[in-house]
């Protein structure tokens, strides 16, 4: 749907818009035909917005940056907890295994020693037997 500038002027009588109205009547290089004076106090009051605006973007900035920051933190700590208790667990488990292998190697001393006992014992008793 093409839009002609006759469609245009209709919308704009219809709609009684000023701003319409004489942004179509101007030349395309021109600006715009009428323009509106603004009073002191008006500008006065739209620097003063603008500069509680900029105020409260700041404070949004600072906070979302004070958020960010504490949440960074909360992380960081969470994880060296984490990597904390990752060692610790890590320290008991080779603490468990070096003690069963200590287990280990002394039943498998005493088993030793017990069949090197019986060994004698038995080679004893052979020979007081034989004489």
């Amino acid at each position: 749907m093409h839009i002609t500038p006759e469609k245009i002027k209709e919308a704009a009588e219809a709609l009684e818009c000023t701003e319409l109205k004489s942004f179509m009547f101007q030349e395309p290089t021109a600006g715009p035909l009428t323009r509106k004076r603004r009073s002191s106090r008006s500008t006065g009051r739209s620097s003063r917005r603008s500069t509680r605006g900029t105020r409260r973007s700041s404070r949004g900035t600072r906070r979302s940056t004070r958020r960010s920051t504490r949440r960074s933190t909360r992380r960081s700590r969470r994880s060296t907890r984490r990597s904390r208790r990752s060692t610790r667990r890590s320290r008991r488990s080779t603490r468990r295994s070096r003690r069963s292998t200590r287990r280990s190697r002394r039943s498998t001393r005493r088993s030793r020693r017990s069949t090197r006992r019986s060994r004698r014992s038995t080679r004893r008793s052979r020979r007081s037997r034989r004489s």
